[in-house]
């Protein structure tokens, strides 16, 4: 039967975030304020640079002075971020094809591991668990069960076993 989790368990399993809850307005109104002028900062200097450009009479109006070396500087940026944006576009549709290519024509007509040695593993497992821990419908069915100091396994046992066995990992 499934567990059924209640709301209060999910909250403490799982990250909330105060931003979201209905009561808090002040921490909402701070974190907005923050964040736009956070990306004011950021596009402040295109504007800046860039409003002569632009809008001309607008900067005369407001005394901005143009100077060769920003018209200059702002062409060289404006390559420099197309060039890299499609630099990066190809890429990334390239990698994508590739990707796609490989998942359907290799990950998927091969197998990734044998499925011989791994029904081998999985019978030298259960041998050694009904041994140890008894047979597997007492394991199944019992409601507790301590397992003694002798009844651990050493270090390495498992890949010890495989290996005797003769399916290595």
């Amino acid at each position: 039967m499934k567990k059924q989790v209640k709301r209060e368990e999910v909250s403490k399993i799982l990250i909330s975030d105060d931003y979201f809850l209905t009561k808090k307005l002040g921490l909402k109104a701070r974190q907005t304020i923050i964040a736009i002028l956070g990306w004011m900062g950021f596009f402040l200097p295109f504007i800046w640079i860039g409003l002569p450009f632009v809008f001309p009479t607008l900067a005369k109006k407001l005394s901005f002075r143009t100077y060769r070396e920003e018209l200059l500087t702002l062409k060289f940026l404006v390559l420099f971020l197309i060039a890299s944006f499609l630099l990066i576009a190809i890429l990334y549709v390239g990698l994508t094809f590739w990707n796609n290519y490989r998942f359907s024509h290799l990950l998927q007509k091969r197998k990734l591991h044998d499925e011989e040695k791994l029904e081998k593993r999985k019978a030298l497992l259960e041998e050694v668990y009904a041994k140890r821990f008894g047979s597997r419908e007492y394991r199944h069915t019992v409601k507790f069960y301590s397992v003694s100091e002798e009844q651990n396994f050493e270090k390495g046992y498992v890949k010890e076993l495989y290996k005797k066995n003769g399916v290595p990992l």
